[in-house]
């Protein structure tokens, strides 16, 4: 199970209308929301916590259903904790960075470790 620490990282620093650019430099499009990671979901599923997951799930699914998101991406973003960003283009749908993925927050841009073609969605 994964151990909550006290310094989540730089998703900490991370909030909508902030410019993300992937680890070329690239623009990826611009924070719509942020999650930070549920320590109660590990590999093997989440933990019952009676009406609270029945509440967050029906969240998760609001965010997320219908947006071609496979389950398994879906669990560890939810594990790790993810950023949606609105993607850059008239044709660009959201996209989902997980937090282990941004390498930093500087100068009010989010700037990712991974390519833009790495990330979920």
């Amino acid at each position: 199970m994964s151990v909550p620490t006290s310094n989540p990282g730089p998703i900490a620093d991370v909030y909508p209308g902030l410019r993300v650019v992937d680890s070329a430099g690239e623009d990826v499009g611009t924070v719509e929301d942020v999650r930070t990671g549920d320590a109660g979901l590990d590999d093997n599923g989440p933990e019952d916590r009676g009406g609270l997951d029945d509440l967050l799930g029906a969240v998760m699914d609001a965010v997320t259903t219908g947006e071609g998101i496979a389950d398994t991406d879906r669990e560890r973003l939810q594990r790790l904790g993810y950023v949606r960003i609105d993607g850059a283009g008239f044709l660009s749908g959201n996209r989902y960075a997980a937090a282990e993925d941004i390498a930093a927050v500087e100068d009010g841009v989010v700037r990712l470790s991974v390519p833009g073609s790495h990330l979920v969605g």
